[in-house]
């Protein structure tokens, strides 16, 4: 059940997280609340998928902006600089899976260490 993993609170519970990973991948889950400060843009190595499931959200990829609704998904590709930020008064809930895996988010799967001892 997602509500009973461990999550990681950042801002005072402005932003709860945790993730699950398998071989080649990381989805994290993601509990962010209206007027949260967004991360300055930022890239990594790996793809990001962006799944908004709740609220809405603005993502800035390179040049472009994209508004995200519940319901719809944005491709993020490796390298793109990028920040995103919640769009209204309702808290959104995004689901990210990386690919590969990302390793500095790899503490947020910390309760999946037995299953890959």
């Amino acid at each position: 059940m997602i509500g009973e993993l461990p999550r990681e609170s950042i801002d005072g519970g402005m932003l709860t997280r945790t993730a699950i990973r398998g071989d080649g991948h990381l989805i994290a889950m993601n509990w962010l609340q209206p007027h949260h400060d967004e991360q300055p843009p930022h890239s990594h190595p790996f793809d990001q998928t962006a799944f908004v499931l709740e609220g809405a959200m603005e993502f800035d990829v390179g040049a472009e902006t994209f508004l995200v609704t519940a319901g719809e998904v944005l491709q993020i590709p490796a390298g793109a600089p990028h920040t995103g930020r919640v769009l209204g008064d309702e808290p959104a809930f995004n689901v990210d899976v990386f690919a590969p895996v990302r390793e500095d988010y790899l503490f947020l799967t910390k309760h999946q260490d037995a299953a890959f001892a």
